[in-house]
């Protein structure tokens, strides 16, 4: 459960390291300050407002006899700031509202007056911004109305010390904002890098910075980097080179097998000879341009749909959106797809091939209706030069590279691809993701 709750990038959950003990702190500082405080002090102010009623209404019946009365009221403005006026006619006390179970104030003032004030009252807490109104019975024909002003009985220290503990908090909290900002943005500058080379493009560099862990963590990944590039480049170099040098030979093999072969007596070797060129010139063709390519944004539906228009005249169904924007190497995703329709179409009459966005992935599934590949065979067919039916001689056009080829492609631009069976029935899926 909690799980679920808990941030996930690591600026919110800096945040929440951050946020999570200031809110504590104010909860405790905030409790201990309105009970020990805010609480004791209004209800001291409330009873003392109490007893000064109480007061004039134990004198009022003396000076009243002596017709006093009025002075009375003036002296209780002029030195308590209560406005005390006397209603002859007879009338009903309103009924006492209920006290909002939040309203500690309100609590309060109920509290104080019911234990203070004697005779039949009401007390109306929301007169007007300024007093609270409190109607007292003195007899039948008599009420009294008491406006106290609320800043005799109410304390404004609350109001000043929540004001003053919320808001250098909250600049706290902005300037921590700001610097953990400053202090992530290397750390996703760097996944952000990391995932641009896990999709094959290698051309994107990073201004180092950040704290010193980070800037250690960013200079080792650029070392990394870099000695990943060099061995894919001395492994590319050496491979082209030891098929150029091939070439060489078999070349000339390939002449005097011609000179010799008067009777067709070495038609075999002659065919083994050529299978053994396609092998090198396919490897040779992927290798001089798998890196070389500079990652763009296309289309790849356009992409498909062009690739079949002009290379496949075979029953292909496309399922797929008008538009779906890819960065990669275009040529590459071509031959990948172009390999995978080729490798379907010798043991298929129909393919589908459909094409969606999933999340942040583009997902592209290529069925067809052919024998598919047994379950023990799905992994191993990537291999270079594995074929799956090992009576098939060279003279299958087949040279063994094409899945290779395609996993290869895949790889370097972040993706999976995977051997499935075809949900509709017999034959085999070919899945392609690739992030995007």
């Amino acid at each position: 459960m909690l799980r679920k709750i808990f941030p996930r990038t690591l600026l919110f959950r800096s945040l929440l390291i951050v946020i999570a003990p200031i809110i504590l702190i104010q909860i405790v500082v905030g409790g201990v300050f309105f009970d020990s405080i805010w609480y004791k002090t209004n209800r001291g102010l409330v009873r003392s407002a109490a007893n000064e009623i109480n007061t004039f209404l134990a004198l009022y019946p003396e000076f009243k006899q002596k017709n006093k009365s009025n002075e009375l009221i003036n002296i209780y403005k002029d030195k308590s700031g209560i406005i005390i006026s006397i209603k002859k006619e007879t009338q009903q006390l309103p009924s006492t509202e209920t006290v909002k179970w939040y309203s500690l104030y309100d609590k309060i003032v109920l509290e104080e007056f019911s234990d203070k004030i004697k005779n039949p009252y009401w007390h109306n807490v929301r007169f007007n911004s300024s007093f609270v109104q409190v109607l007292v019975l003195l007899n039948k024909n008599e009420v009294i109305e008491f406006l106290v002003p609320k800043s005799k009985i109410r304390s404004t220290s609350g109001r000043i010390f929540a004001l003053w503990i919320t808001v250098p908090s909250l600049i706290f909290l902005f300037i921590s904002i700001i610097f953990l900002r400053n202090q992530i943005r290397p750390i996703v500058l760097l996944s952000q890098a990391a995932e641009r080379f896990g999709k094959g493009q290698f051309d994107s560099d990073f201004k180092v910075s950040g704290a010193l862990e980070i800037r250690q963590a960013s200079y080792e990944f650029e070392r990394m980097k870099r000695r990943i590039l060099k061995h894919i480049s001395q492994r590319t170099a050496m491979l082209s080179g030891i098929s150029h040098d091939l070439k060489t030979p078999l070349t000339r093999l390939k002449l005097q097998i011609e000179l010799l072969n008067k009777n067709q007596k070495l038609n075999s070797l002659k065919e083994e000879i050529t299978e053994m060129e396609k092998m090198i010139n396919e490897y040779l063709d992927f290798a001089s341009n798998q890196y070389s390519q500079p990652v763009e944004k296309f289309n790849i539906v356009q992409l498909i749909q062009n690739l079949i228009d002009k290379s496949f005249k075979k029953n292909i169904k496309i399922k797929t959106p008008k538009n779906l924007i890819f960065s990669g190497r275009k040529n590459l995703i071509r031959r990948c797809i172009a390999n995978i329709i080729n490798n379907s179409q010798k043991y298929s009459d129909n393919i589908l091939i459909t094409c969606k966005k999933i999340k942040k992935n583009i997902l592209i599934n290529i069925d067809d209706d052919g024998p598919g590949i047994a379950d023990e065979h799905k992994e191993k067919v990537f291999r270079p030069f594995y074929r799956v039916d090992k009576s098939r001689s060279l003279k299958d056009s087949n040279v063994g590279l094409g899945l290779s080829i395609v996993e290869d492609i895949v790889n370097s631009h972040g993706g999976t691809v995977k051997l499935l069976n075809n949900p509709k029935g017999k034959g085999l899926r070919v899945s392609l993701s690739f992030p995007n």
